[in-house]
């Protein structure tokens, strides 16, 4: 997040209004889950890489800017 600019609020918009594109059921930590989405400018692509904990939070491992 830091190296990308990103701020909370850019991650809250893009798992909010985002779509899941991938499901990873190979960690034995549990699933994982990869949201793509666009923060607040419109207009920069992210995706955030979570998973939801047996207390049914959703953790967010890791987000950055897609670089095309």
């Amino acid at each position: 997040m830091d190296e990308d600019g990103l701020t909370d609020a850019d991650v809250k918009r893009a798992v909010m209004k985002g779509a899941i594109v991938a499901t990873l059921t190979e960690d034995p930590r549990g699933t994982r889950f990869v949201v793509r989405g666009v923060i607040l400018n419109d207009e920069t692509e992210v995706e955030i890489v979570c998973r939801f904990l047996p207390s049914s939070t959703l953790r967010i491992i890791t987000v950055y800017a897609i670089e095309e």
